[in-house]
């Protein structure tokens, strides 16, 4: 699959900003909080408000186009078996994730990697630490890993992921395989695999940008590895004990 339309918008910062895209056969609506991907018929187009998540391609008429390769539109899907269980409260059916109590215990990892970020919409992993597999449809050679957190007040972001390691996953036949530093422990791989970790970072809620950028280690970068399987682990989160939530996943890359 491969991105047919891009659209990227800047409007007045301080004005609120909205489009609508409409045909006899289609009719989007977006606003500009967050990026909007969707298929129709036979084109995958995407809509970006400000500055694109994935700064350093340039889309200028030569370029490749961008698609974010973890999203459900694009045919990622979560590992269950490779995915940390769900946050969900026994007394309540409601959890207070920002200013308003919204409905979590429907939230699966797939929210993760679906458009959109409203207060709330996010995927809570039990505990402060944990992991989400996802399945590529595509093996591409990945350049960075796009975490999107929606953050207004202490709670939020206190529940916002910290520390962050993505995985590309190798049949354990492979030469090369990185079990990780001595004292990071290595996320669960799954049966006959092991990881290569492409990159590590820190989310940083105080950031004024929602989206943030990691891009993956130079001495991988160059190197020819592709992947079909990825893992991201949180290592940590900015201090809530009881979940952490991952409102937005991306990869980017180039197909093989």
């Amino acid at each position: 699959m491969s991105t047919d339309f891009i659209f990227d918008v800047s409007p007045t910062p301080l004005l609120p900003f909205e489009i609508r895209m409409f045909t006899s056969r289609m009719d989007i609506f977006a606003d500009g909080r967050f990026p909007t991907s969707f298929k129709w018929r036979a084109y995958h187009i995407e809509i970006y408000f400000g500055r694109h998540p994935h700064p350093e391609r340039n889309l200028g008429p030569s370029s490749s186009p961008v698609l974010d390769y973890a999203s459900i539109l694009a045919g990622g899907r979560p590992i269950e078996t490779l995915t940390s269980a769900t946050y969900s409260p026994h007394h309540k059916r409601f959890a207070f994730f920002s200013r308003g109590a919204r409905e979590t215990s429907d939230h699966s990892p797939i929210v993760a990697l679906t458009d959109g970020m409203e207060p709330g919409q996010c995927w809570a992993l039990r505990g402060h630490s944990g992991q989400i597999g996802i399945q590529l449809t595509h093996a591409i050679h990945v350049s960075s890993l796009v975490v999107g957190h929606w953050h207004t007040n202490a709670s939020s972001t206190t529940s916002a992921p910290k520390k962050l390691v993505l995985w590309g996953l190798r049949p354990t036949d492979t030469d090369v395989c990185d079990m990780g530093d001595m004292g990071t422990r290595a996320p669960e791989f799954g049966s006959g695999y092991c990881g290569i970790r492409l990159l590590s970072g820190i989310y940083d809620p105080s950031m004024s940008t929602l989206y943030q950028n990691f891009s993956v280690s130079p001495n991988l970068s160059d190197r020819d590895h592709y992947f079909d399987r990825m893992v991201i682990q949180v290592l940590d989160n900015w201090g809530h004990q009881t979940f952490t939530c991952i409102y937005r996943i991306q990869i980017y890359g180039n197909v093989q």
